[in-house]
């Protein structure tokens, strides 16, 4: 039914057996789009990241995604299946931006070596980007997997910014340790996950982020922020 639709997804979800191993992701695809008006609204949006890559890209992203698709945490979910598609956001930033030769950069075989996520070229310009997903607290993570009453407000604690400082900290070292040249530009792509599930007051929290992302970015670093519009997880 939505398969012509949303035809990288499904790619995907023919990486698994048919029918979908217990425990996989996937289970029910076409019932659940169906019956699920903000399931397929988050697709449709995927979809879309996903339709922006080139084929050696797709290929490079699918590689490291077919893992991802049976490995649920036990209190997270699927959320590093997640963070890995958010991914094609940050590829999809530097080919809007004017880069050419974007593209996935394979993770090292060395046990401990990290590497960034992608690289490109821009006017001569060797330029790397590092993604990072701040996901919501364990607190929230918890309530959630145990269907607990939680409470929102439109402020953000200490600890997210405390997050955020430490990935912006390890993607320097990240691409340092991959590239030392001091010409080259250092992206980091950071996708939002507040605990408001409706992302409620994001807006809110973006003008809180703004007032203290300068004092915790380290030098040399560019900072591009994504975040959902208000009550992006409403039911439409």
């Amino acid at each position: 039914m939505f398969r012509k639709e949303l035809p990288r997804i499904y790619e995907l979800r023919d990486l698994l057996p048919d029918p979908v191993p217990l425990g996989a992701y996937f289970q029910n695809l076409e019932e659940s789009l169906a019956r699920i008006p903000q399931k397929l609204k988050q697709f449709r949006d995927i979809e879309r990241d996903l339709e922006g890559l080139d084929p050696e890209a797709w290929e490079a992203l699918k590689s490291d995604l077919k893992p991802l698709l049976a490995a649920k945490h036990p209190t997270r979910g699927w959320q590093s299946l997640f963070d890995k598609l958010n991914e094609a956001k940050a590829y999809n930033y530097l080919k809007n931006a004017g880069c050419s030769d974007v593209r996935f950069i394979p993770r090292s075989k060395i046990s401990g070596q990290r590497t960034p996520d992608l690289s490109a070229s821009k006017g001569g310009t060797k330029t790397l980007c590092e993604v990072k997903t701040i996901n919501h607290s364990e607190v929230e993570a918890t309530r959630r997997h145990n269907g607990g009453v939680g409470a929102v407000t439109d402020r953000l604690e200490q600890g997210f910014f405390d997050k955020l400082s430490a990935d912006l900290k390890n993607a320097k070292s990240q691409m340092l340790a991959y590239d030392t040249d001091a010409s080259t530009r250092r992206i980091v792509y950071v996708i939002l996950n507040f605990d408001d599930h409706l992302h409620e007051y994001s807006d809110r929290y973006r003008e809180q982020i703004d007032e203290q992302l300068s004092s915790c970015t380290p030098d040399g670093l560019e900072v591009v922020l994504e975040s959902k519009p208000p009550f992006y997880g409403a039911m439409i």
